[in-house]
């Protein structure tokens, strides 16, 4: 029985690509650059959560989905850090107060470390998947 193969343009260019587009996002928000259809830290948010959800259905979810490896710890690590990455999107958004996150340009920051952390864990993932 022939298993499924991961392709390395899906699963590590395109993550890698949109990996640079939300870096460019999170610099030009917390430097105070606007870019086109995102000048405000409020439409940076909303484009960070694209960006990653694309990232994470390309690279993360997709990859695990594929392979039925759902109990590992990379994936399970992946997921937990994609909910926090969820909570602090949408208590930014809806002006809620977390406990080192007052705003959304803080929100922002918190992301940009996070989201890098997935990144890693992402790529790992793609290169340890029989983990």
């Amino acid at each position: 029985m022939k298993g499924k193969t991961m392709n390395i343009f899906t699963n590590l260019v395109l993550p890698a690509f949109f990996g640079i587009i939300a870096a460019v996002i999170v610099f030009a928000a917390l430097k105070g650059f606007p870019l086109p259809w995102i000048d405000t830290p409020r439409t940076s948010l909303i484009a960070l959560l694209v960006v990653g959800l694309t990232m994470c259905v390309l690279g993360g979810l997709g990859q695990i989905g594929s392979n039925g490896r759902w109990d590992t710890p990379l994936a399970i690590t992946g997921i937990l850090l994609g909910c926090v990455i969820l909570v602090i999107i949408v208590s930014a958004l809806a002006g809620w107060k977390l406990p080192l996150i007052a705003g959304e340009i803080q929100a922002i920051s918190a992301l940009a470390v996070l989201l890098g952390v997935k990144f890693v864990l992402g790529t790992a993932s793609y290169f340890f998947h029989w983990l």
